[in-house]
């Protein structure tokens, strides 16, 4: 029992370590082609962050020119990006969102890029979040599944390891309570000793009922609070829309009602 309780000790501790910089869900490929525009993913690695971002840029042109057959300068403000060629063509991108990590080989930034059909087109509304609404909280009814969801697969796992311990702990702490009391009855003459095993088995079986419950709890409430993976988001444009996400304060926990227009 002793290293049960570990286990779950270790699994909570690990899970409640999680940090929120969380690697955001379109980082290692996404596309999606919109009526106006598309949206893509460009990484490149380098000795600098600078030096990588730099170069991711870079492969927007190159792909561009490969594309068309052109050749291309590029123009960058504030994440706003304009391809130009000498036949005056133009190509119009902005930079959504940017993820910069190190790896043993030197930094790299992946970025994502969306890319306008036409320069006289306009953008979607396009942007990230790591808002994921009420869905990981109805998920959440199995620990661990509204984490995973969400982006957190290593929490995710660990929330749903320490449930399982717990709920192997009770079955375990209960059959081991029933033989004792089997035994009691078989073997009189030693029943003090097996009243005592019987005890301290359910003993350990309420408490590993009270970290079920606990884990259950807190499995709840890291799905409805924690921050998620920051994912893609295409809003509806043109049209007003009714959404919701949960909202828990010191004075109650419950869902939040938010009209968009």
């Amino acid at each position: 029992m002793k290293h049960l309780y570990i286990l779950i000790i270790t699994l909570l501790i690990t899970t409640n370590a999680m940090g929120q910089g969380k690697k955001p869900s379109w980082v290692g490929g996404y596309h999606r082609d919109l009526a106006n525009s598309y949206i893509d993913v460009f990484s490149a690695t380098g000795s600098s962050e600078d030096d990588a971002r730099t170069k991711a840029i870079q492969r927007i042109v190159d792909e561009r020119s490969r594309a068309t057959g052109r050749r291309y300068s590029i123009n960058e403000t504030n994440g706003n990006i304009t391809l130009s060629s000498n036949d005056e063509l133009t190509v119009k991108c902005r930079i959504i969102d940017e993820y910069h990590s190190y790896q043993s080989y030197g930094y790299k930034v992946d970025l994502l890029v969306q890319t306008a059909k036409h320069p006289n087109y306009d953008f979607e509304n396009v942007t990230v979040t790591d808002s994921y609404g009420a869905t990981p909280v109805v998920m959440s009814i199995v620990p661990g599944l509204g984490q995973w969801y969400k982006g957190s697969k290593v929490k995710g796992i660990c929330m749903f390891g320490a449930t399982a311990a717990a709920v192997a702990g009770i079955i375990i702490c209960n059959n081991e309570a029933n033989t004792a009391e089997k035994n009691i009855k078989l073997e009189p003459k030693y029943a003090k000793h097996y009243e005592d095993k019987k005890s301290n088995w359910e003993t350990g079986r309420n408490i590993c009922i009270g970290a079920a419950a606990a884990i259950w709890i807190y499995n709840m409430i890291d799905a409805a609070v924690a921050k998620g993976a920051r994912r893609v988001e295409v809003k509806p444009a043109g049209r007003s829309y009714v959404s919701l996400a949960p909202a828990l304060n010191s004075e109650y926990t419950g869902l939040a009602v938010t009209y968009n227009f």
